[in-house]
């Protein structure tokens, strides 16, 4: 199998991936405050745009990966903004703020998450 070369435009297509992904997550919260007449359709934008980014990544051999609800170790290729509060404990990711992108195995872009202590 050959190794795909991590070049610039790859990373840039990393870096705006993730702004987009952000900027759909912010869309979707904001359906809520929209008019009831005009919710189906926004909705369906969103989604849309969310299967646009998917196809377009996947069809440079990559992917949007997301942790939330994952037990945080330092094997997941993020940061936690939070990750100083949880020195003792298996925190959990709360909400991925920014995911990761991945070429096949490679990770290009480290997500950011927010962890929050693990509930017994």
């Amino acid at each position: 199998m050959i190794e795909r070369q991590i070049d610039d435009r790859t990373v840039d297509m990393a870096e705006l991936a993730v702004e987009f992904w952000k900027l759909l997550r912010n869309y979707e919260r904001v359906l809520d405050a929209a008019p009831e007449n005009q919710k189906a359709g926004l909705a369906a934008q969103a989604k849309y745009g969310g299967r646009r980014l998917a196809l377009i990544l996947e069809r440079n051999g990559m992917h949007v990966e997301t942790f939330d609800g994952a037990i945080f170790s330092t094997n997941l290729p993020v940061a936690a903004v939070n990750g100083d509060e949880f020195i003792d404990g298996s925190p959990v990711v709360d909400q991925t703020l920014e995911p990761a992108i991945v070429v096949g195995t490679t990770v290009i872009r480290t997500g950011r998450v927010f962890l929050r202590a693990e509930q017994a």
